[in-house]
């Protein structure tokens, strides 16, 4: 299957899975082959990865913490034969020491396709025209980028200066776009936020004929949403994901407070305190995987980049398996929230 393909979001489940299960047993036996660490790690729960018949199988294999990834080496997670680095971005160390991420070209795309994925369907043009005020020093900057443009038009970037030397806000005045993206509220290393646009002008919004706003779940709320929706703003698309992975999820056209798992360039569980899958409605910790790579052709590949396997960045929500009024049959997530967990 595709990892561009947005059949991929509206499969039978069971189809979907088996996708995913065999993509985990690659990335198992491409990190125990490549990777002292993993090897160890993995092999003391399995020798042979065909014994992981399912997603819930992964219950047997240890949640890797925040804590362990700050006390392993950078290199320590990068396969032997890591020539193909493409992109590398550290996390904001918000809750602790900063901590850096590596992509291959291939596990690149991956991102940047899945990402396109997540924002083509929810669109309100054929092909829209964004100013980026993201900074292009963190993960999201350049994702959305890319995203965007692999969606068939312009992006006009944030520059790099300073506010105090080349504002946001005098940037966005140089170009004509129907698309913003920018996070709710200022947010340090991310550039401008939507605040910083309406606290200037109320009515810039509908000025610059804005239709479509992108940005991550962090910064948006229910009242921000519904007041860009009464400057004319048609679609809204809130996306989540964290700075070791990039976006994994976005939200639902119907319910925007749930958000629709993307699934293939990452595994995303939520599971309880022991690592083993919860239930649908019940509430536990995120954790995820890097899991495929994509060539030029679309065609899932090993993801060659830092190996990180069931990391508990640190969120918790409440997981919802069935499939939505939206069309969509990929799991949500509700109530994303940081929580706090043994090991």
């Amino acid at each position: 299957m595709r990892l561009d393909d947005p059949e991929l979001d509206v499969c039978a489940r069971e189809t979907r899975a088996s996708y995913l299960v065999d993509a985990v047993r690659r990335q198992v036996a491409y990190m125990r082959a490549t990777v002292p660490y993993w090897r160890k790690r993995l092999t003391d729960v399995v020798d042979d990865e065909s014994e992981i018949e399912s997603v819930k199988d992964l219950a047997r294999f240890p949640i890797l913490t925040k804590e362990e990834l700050r006390s392993i080496k950078p290199g320590a997670l990068l396969p032997k034969d890591h020539a193909d680095l493409k992109v590398c971005r550290w996390t904001s160390g918000t809750s602790g020491r900063p901590t850096v991420n590596f992509w291959t070209a291939t596990d690149w795309g991956a991102l940047v396709a899945s990402t396109a994925r997540m924002l083509g369907r929810q669109a309100p043009m054929a092909k829209p025209t964004a100013f980026n005020g993201y900074s292009r020093g963190h993960v999201t900057g350049p994702l959305y980028s890319e995203a965007l443009r692999r969606l068939g038009r312009t992006v006009y970037d944030r520059s790099h200066h300073p506010e105090e030397i080349f504002s946001t806000l005098a940037q966005a005045e140089l170009f004509d776009f129907d698309t913003l993206v920018a996070p709710g509220k200022t947010t340090t290393g991310k550039g401008a936020g939507l605040n910083t646009f309406l606290e200037a002008d109320r009515t810039w919004l509908e000025s610059h004929g804005v239709r479509w706003w992108i940005g991550s779940s962090g910064t948006f709320d229910a009242a921000t949403v519904a007041a860009v929706r009464q400057h004319g703003v048609e679609a809204v698309s809130n996306l989540y994901g964290s700075s070791e992975f990039g976006m994994f999820a976005v939200s639902c056209r119907q319910a925007p407070g749930d958000f629709h798992i993307s699934q293939g360039h990452v595994l995303v569980e939520v599971v309880d305190a022991s690592g083993a899958a919860i239930d649908d409605g019940q509430f536990g910790r995120i954790v995820v995987t890097h899991l495929c790579g994509m060539d030029d052709n679309g065609q899932a590949r090993i993801h060659g980049g830092t190996q990180i396997f069931r990391l508990a960045a640190g969120d918790g929500a409440t997981f919802l398996d069935a499939p939505c009024d939206c069309g969509l049959t990929t799991p949500r997530l509700r109530n994303i929230r940081r929580v706090g967990f043994p090991g």
